[in-house]
């Protein structure tokens, strides 16, 4: 009997398969076997068992047995290519579907396999061949679209969107696509375009995080504070607690001047991971919009060890910095801090007008006033136009500036002329 189909009458067994009780086919079929039977449903419908169940080792050594016994066998063939494969015993797998395509070069299912196992090797050359060769017999098929777009992603190539675009046609419900559609927008700086493919989703899946929080990431982008806020916020209360969503819902608290809620969230996301510099750079810059300066202070100086050394950003925190000491009263610290940022970034002449505004208004330093408003007018005239519109306070700042080093000159004539 052994290699060879016997008669017995395996409805019951087959029965009892499709009513789901897997694991008294495994039983039975297992027990016969056991016997000495060697029919082939015993060892088919155990290894299908064996899948249903989850046993993907048992599964895989049930079908090498029945290929030992029945090698002609296609289906065991397959089945046993499909366990190898979840199982990732990725270079035997991919010897079973190399067979299978060269056996059938119409087999979707088989290009597809090759083209995963590459690109799980990390085959990238491969994959883009393997899935050109599939999609020209099968150019809806949405498994292979969404590969090519992950691997054209992976090797940063914005052709990816014309793919996923392809794809979210096809199947518009499937949030894989549209997760990555929308990603892709972000990208390139079209973050409108995220919006409605979020939207879409939400309106079927309400309760989504990864939606909300793509979304608000998406509105976060197009400047809309409040709305992104608003969808950050409800991502968490569905219980998100990434440090991503608590950090952008607090970033986009502070640039909407919602200061507590700035707090508050920022202060949870710089406990989930306390090396992100804008964390604590945007956690500073609100507390010091409290009575809490000494940890607005010891977040903004933890920014400036964390970040990368821009000079721009650097004078930013300094300026935040000496802004805080400036509300304190602490005007010669103050002064010390905006010199620091006009040291970091030269480019922006703004730090040399606190200075001066420090020296005239709160020190009374008239001479040392003077000479910090002549600077910033010289800095001024040494900018390029293009950066002198980007701030549309400088012509005002300026008008301000010459009135006030006139008086300035008036009132030290006055005070130095011998009575």
């Amino acid at each position: 009997m052994k290699g060879q189909e016997s008669r017995a009458d395996f409805a019951w067994l087959t029965d009892i398969y499709h009513a789901g009780n897997f694991a008294e086919v495994v039983r039975e079929s297992s027990k016969a076997i056991a016997s000495g039977d060697s029919s082939f449903q015993y060892y088919y419908l155990r290894a299908l068992s064996e899948i249903q169940l989850g046993r993907t080792d048992s599964a895989i050594r049930t079908l090498r047995v029945t290929r030992r016994l029945y090698p002609e066998n296609g289906t065991v063939k397959r089945l046993l290519a499909g366990q190898l494969f979840e199982a990732g015993a990725y270079p035997e797998a991919g010897e079973y579907y190399e067979s299978f395509a060269r056996e059938d070069s119409g087999n979707v299912e088989a290009w597809l396999k090759l083209a995963r196992i590459a690109s799980i090797r990390q085959q990238y050359d491969r994959v883009i061949p393997l899935l050109h060769k599939l999609l020209s017999m099968d150019s809806a098929n949405l498994g292979g679209l969404v590969l090519l777009g992950e691997t054209l992603t992976r090797m940063n190539d914005t052709t990816a969107v014309a793919v996923y675009e392809k794809a979210y046609g096809l199947f518009p419900g499937n949030q894989q696509v549209a997760h990555a559609l929308a990603n892709w927008h972000i990208q390139l700086g079209r973050p409108g375009n995220a919006v409605p493919l979020c939207e879409q989703v939400l309106e079927a899946d309400s309760t989504n995080i990864r939606f909300f929080k793509l979304l608000g990431f998406a509105t976060y982008k197009m400047g809309d504070y409040s709305g992104s806020a608003d969808h950050f916020r409800k991502a968490i209360a569905l219980g998100d607690s990434t440090a991503f969503s608590f950090k952008y819902a607090g970033i986009a608290q502070y640039l909407n001047v919602s200061f507590p809620g700035a707090i508050h969230y920022l202060t949870v996301a710089s406990g989930l991971d306390s090396t992100d510099a804008e964390v604590h750079f945007f956690l500073g810059a609100s507390l010091g919009s409290t009575t809490r300066k000494s940890e607005a202070m010891f977040h903004l100086e933890k920014a400036m060890e964390l970040m990368r050394p821009d000079p721009a950003v650097i004078a930013r925190i300094y300026s935040e910095q000496g802004n805080i000491m400036r509300l304190e009263m602490e005007y010669e610290k103050a002064y010390a801090l905006y010199r620091k940022a006009w040291q970091a970034d030269t480019t922006d002449p703004m730090a040399i007008y606190y200075m001066a505004s420090i020296q005239d208004n709160s020190l009374h330093r008239s001479r040392e006033a003077m000479a910090d408003y002549s600077l910033f007018l010289r800095e001024l005239d040494r900018m390029p136009a293009d950066a002198l519109k980007k701030n549309r306070q400088i012509p005002s700042i300026r008008e301000i500036v010459e009135d006030r080093i006139e008086l300035l000159r008036e009132e030290l004539f006055f005070r130095d002329s011998p009575e």
